[in-house]
């Protein structure tokens, strides 16, 4: 029998640990129990003293494996496990990074990146009516996703919108904006699995691919119908690429 693995799930910008919840009820009731969800800092319930750093982040979270342990991280999320993996690389049995990054902006180095960043915008809009403009955004999100996934929308902005728009907003998006860790990426040495969306705009199937060149132990899966909430808009095919990678190295 496989043992159920656990698991750290990190949300990304703008978002709390509620838009985990559907990808929750597609996992096996027995693995379900062992996955820790936290909110980052100034999102959701958690507190913020005013910073935000991945790094930080990293360190603290860190402190909460007690056993090896599978990430998982969304967008911005993803680099806040990439930073975990590299800095303790003795606590990650794996890693999975879905719509994620290396570094935003295009450089010279870096054609990759983004040209010009819309999370500016988002920024402010969110601040200006949380619940209006984050249903908008998943809802772009879910445009081409499973017909039963989208029946669960309402639902999920009810639930990651009840505590009102994230405090670390503006702070979480200029770490977002200022960091680059392909630096880290050669010391990386855990199994990786990369899951991106082929219609995505804000972190385009390029930047997975650049990870992928870079990451030694890493596999590639490309959901061509998928945004950038992939886990949401198809979530069996998601879970089952998913579950047969934590099987592998549980």
């Amino acid at each position: 029998m496989i043992t159920p693995p656990h698991t750290l799930l990190i949300h990304g910008w703008g978002a709390n640990h509620h838009i985990f919840d559907p990808l929750l009820a597609h996992l096996p009731a027995t693995w379900q129990k062992f996955c820790y969800i936290p909110d980052l800092p100034g999102h959701g319930c958690a507190p913020f003293d005013g910073t935000f750093n991945i790094d930080s982040i990293a360190d603290q979270l860190a402190t909460q494996l007690t056993t090896r342990t599978h990430l998982l991280g969304w967008s911005l999320g993803g680099m806040v496990a990439l930073s975990l993996a590299a800095r303790y690389p003795e606590k990650v049995a794996s890693l999975c990074l879905t719509a994620s990054l290396a570094k935003l902006m295009a450089d010279s180095d870096y054609p990759q990146g983004l040209q010009r960043a819309s999370l500016n915008m988002m920024s402010s809009r969110f601040s200006e009516d949380y619940p209006k403009y984050m249903q908008q955004f998943l809802q772009l999100q879910m445009l081409y996703a499973d017909t039963g996934a989208r029946a669960c929308l309402n639902s999920l902005v009810t639930a990651i919108c009840q505590y009102g728009a994230p405090a670390a907003l503006n702070a979480a998006l200029h770490a977002l904006e200022q960091a680059d860790l392909r630096p880290l990426l050669s010391s990386i040495n855990c199994p990786v699995l990369l899951i991106y969306g082929g219609r995505d705009a804000i972190t385009p199937p390029r930047m997975g691919e650049y990870l992928h060149q870079q990451l030694p132990q890493s596999e590639w899966c490309l959901l061509p119908q998928a945004a950038h909430t992939p886990f949401l808009s198809h979530p069996d095919e998601f879970t089952r690429v998913l579950g047969q990678f934590w099987e592998q190295y549980s």
